[in-house]
């Protein structure tokens, strides 16, 4: 099926944007964030078979298949078929992904947002398996009842009738045009909802995925997000928590959406320093730094000569995108575009540890435009068994990956924003350091004068390997420094550039970083170091006191702290959104209510402990029926069935028990919580001497980012 769509707004210059509606709705529903994002793309609005002008053929079925065939013939006509981003908004989401998976070599980036996915309880992770399978059974089930509903004809066509007729359904949804069809949207619900294989066009697709999803979105299941990293490991799953991050993102957040489509527009890394004339030599930094890196040594080669020093990707001033693997591919690419937009022909690299890879990697594919190669602490890492010590190092890393277990748990408890300060850092190490091919690269560079440095110190650098690698290459020099670590170029430039003969011209005084961080304060408050210390010692003093007398009061000033929280967030929320709708105004008069309510609780502890029993042990007896539930209706496999069954069990004998006035059940569930704090609170300290690391690091570096 070749249909062309209808196209709603083709507007902008620059590299295509195309946007896809949600289900109930046309391309109209576009309408304002495609003019918003006209400045930066070309932005192209197509309605969707069988939705507002697009043609609605008798005999088609609306599989995924006949939507992205429609889709790619009304592209093709545009010539809007390279380089391009497609977002996708609920079902249209579907249309993309599937759209993306067919044509990987098309789709530059994909957006998906708000859309509804249900997983088979094997493609599950078992992290909330029981509540996210029943939440996709209960879904499914809602969605097949809908489908019955539109088998019937007069019932279907009342409804129908009446959303046709009705202006703010339409203006709910954000359609103009769109006269909705029973058997169109009933078979839209099975094609690309209840039957769509959300898994295994995932499993195909090449470009960067970013997920963004509200909250408080019911059609999505919540808790299997992360566990759709299986499949895509380096996709970027955001949990929008402001206002209105319910399912309809694009309708109540067109200003917003706008600004998070528009974040991974750059293509070219930050150029730091770029002075001087003559022969060009670029300074690649490597992890956790920047081009600050490079200030001490400089000055050595500044004179007769234009210095260049970048940003690596993920790192500085640079893009840090949370959609991309930061392998050595991604670093070659953006590093090819900025060479390419600077102007350059023939050149010398300079790059430090992973900037050395980078280097290496870069002059491998492009030989020709390599004069020379400097490579300071590369990081080599052996494929047999030699260095284990810099194995073990590479691979406590990699357990700390995104789509790790420890990884998902820290998140869940630390928030998205930190943890994902770290993914340019893990990512690079699991992904860029630990994937290259030395041997492979060395020798596609054997023609190519050479220089390697490292430290006799160096604990990074793997010394047999480093010389296994490099002893049959002729225009391979390396040199081993005496006494010297990892970061010999920046505390110790003076012996860097006596080892460098032939690159220094008239050279300029060098002098060695000092030892204390310029910006390490600025590097603390930014990674939150003393508020991670602070909620340490909160949680845990709060978990040891709850094993005191003070327990009830510690419970009850907790439940008001929740609901002063609560009523916080909306007045925040609504503030941070007052350019969207006056609308927002209601969500400040519900937070001061919220807030008002936990002063009122203060003052009446035993009314607040009571609401506190009844919503714990609620949730409790909850939450162990659905496990129940789960275990003996859909769990197939055993062992999983047999582990949930007895934990259901427990959790709703426990929960009735503190219910209906057992002291021993209430005493449990108090223990049980003070343990889960002092975990936490642990778990912030954790986190907390590692961003004072970090900050230490990163305190280098002039930027703040």
């Amino acid at each position: 099926m070749s249909n062309k769509l209808y196209v709603r707004q083709d507007i902008g210059n620059g590299d295509p944007l195309v946007l896809l509606h949600g289900m109930f709705a046309d391309g109209s529903q576009w309408h304002e964030i495609a003019k918003l994002l006209s400045d930066d793309f070309r932005v192209i609005v197509v309605d969707l078979l069988g939705h507002g002008k697009s043609p609605r053929p008798k005999n088609a079925t609306y599989s995924d298949k006949e939507h992205v065939a429609a889709l790619r013939s009304t592209l093709v006509s545009l010539r809007a078929i390279k380089n391009t981003t497609v977002v996708g908004y609920s079902m249209g989401g579907a249309v993309a992904l599937a759209y993306s998976s067919t044509y990987p070599d098309s789709v530059e980036q994909l957006y998906l947002i708000s859309t509804p996915y249900y997983l088979k309880p094997e493609e599950m992770v078992p992290v909330h398996y029981s509540s996210s399978l029943l939440i996709t059974k209960l879904t499914l089930g809602l969605f097949r009842n809908v489908e019955k509903l539109m088998d019937k004809k007069s019932l279907a066509n009342l409804i129908t009738n009446y959303a046709n007729k009705s202006k703010k359904f339409h203006a709910m949804i954000g359609a103009n045009d769109n006269e909705l069809d029973a058997k169109i949207v009933k078979k839209n619900l099975d094609t690309l909802v209840r039957e769509f294989d959300f898994v295994g066009h995932l499993k195909k697709l090449k470009a960067p995925l970013t997920f963004y999803v509200g909250k408080k979105d019911v059609f999505v299941v919540q808790n299997q997000l992360d566990g759709l990293r299986q499949y895509q490991p380096n996709m970027d799953i955001q949990r929008l928590d402001i206002i209105k991050v319910d399912h309809m993102l694009v309708q109540n957040l067109p200003n917003e959406m706008a600004r998070l489509i528009r974040r991974n527009k750059e293509k070219l890394l930050y150029v730091g320093f770029d002075k001087g004339k003559g022969e060009t030599i670029i300074f690649l930094n490597g992890i956790e730094s920047s081009s600050d890196y490079w200030q001490p040594i400089l000055p050595a080669f500044r004179n007769g000569r234009r210095a260049i020093a970048i940003d690596l990707l993920g790192f500085g001033d640079s893009l840090k995108p949370l959609n991309v693997a930061y392998s050595l591919d991604d670093q070659v690419a953006f590093l090819s575009r900025t060479v390419e937009k600077l102007g350059l022909k023939k050149f010398t690299i300079v790059g430090h540890s992973l900037g050395a890879l980078v280097a290496l990697s870069y002059a491998a594919e492009n030989a020709k435009r390599i004069k020379s190669l400097v490579l300071f602490s590369p990081v080599l890492v052996p494929k047999t068994g030699t260095g284990k010590l810099l194995l073990k190092r590479i691979r406590f890393v990699e357990k700390l990956s995104d789509d790790s277990f420890i990884y998902s748990r820290t998140f869940r408890a630390l928030g998205y924003k930190r943890m994902a300060q770290y993914i340019p850092l893990i990512r690079s190490v699991k992904n860029g350091v630990q994937k290259l091919d030395a041997s492979k690269s060395l020798r596609a560079i054997s023609k190519i004068p050479t220089t390697i440095l490292y430290g006799e110190r160096d604990i990074l650098v793997d010394k047999e390997n480093l010389q296994n690698v490099t002893k049959k290459l002729k225009n391979v020099d390396v040199i081993e420094l005496k006494k010297a670590g990892h970061n010999f170029p920046f505390f110790d430039p003076k012996t860097t550039v006596e080892n460098l003969e032939g690159y220094r011209l008239k050279s300029d005084p060098v002098r060695p970083a000092g030892k204390i961080p310029k910006t390490f304060l600025q590097q603390l408050a930014h990674l939150a170091a003393p508020i991670l210390i602070a909620k340490s010692v909160l949680f845990i003093g709060i978990g040891l006191l709850l094993f005191t007398d003070l327990a009830p009061w510690i419970v009850t000033l907790g439940l008001c702290f929740f609901v002063f929280k609560v009523g916080y967030s909306n007045i925040r929320g609504a503030f941070s959104l007052k350019n969207e709708k006056l609308a927002y105004l209601g969500y400040v008069f519900l937070g001061i209510a919220g807030m008002l309510l936990s002063f009122f609780l203060v003052e009446r502890p035993d009314l607040a402990l009571k609401i506190s029993n009844i919503v714990i042990c609620g949730l409790i007896i909850f939450s162990g029926l659905s496990k129940l539930l789960v275990s003996l209706l859909w769990t197939r496999q055993k062992t999983l069935r047999r582990a949930l069954f007895l934990k259901g069990l427990f959790m709703v004998i426990i929960g009735l028990s503190a219910l209906t006035g057992s002291i021993v059940s209430t005493k449990l569930i108090v223990i049980i919580f003070a343990i889960a704090a002092i975990a936490r609170g642990i778990q912030f300290g954790l986190y907390a001497t590692s961003a004072l690391t970090l900050a230490y690091i990163r305190g280098f570096n002039s930027n703040k980012k």
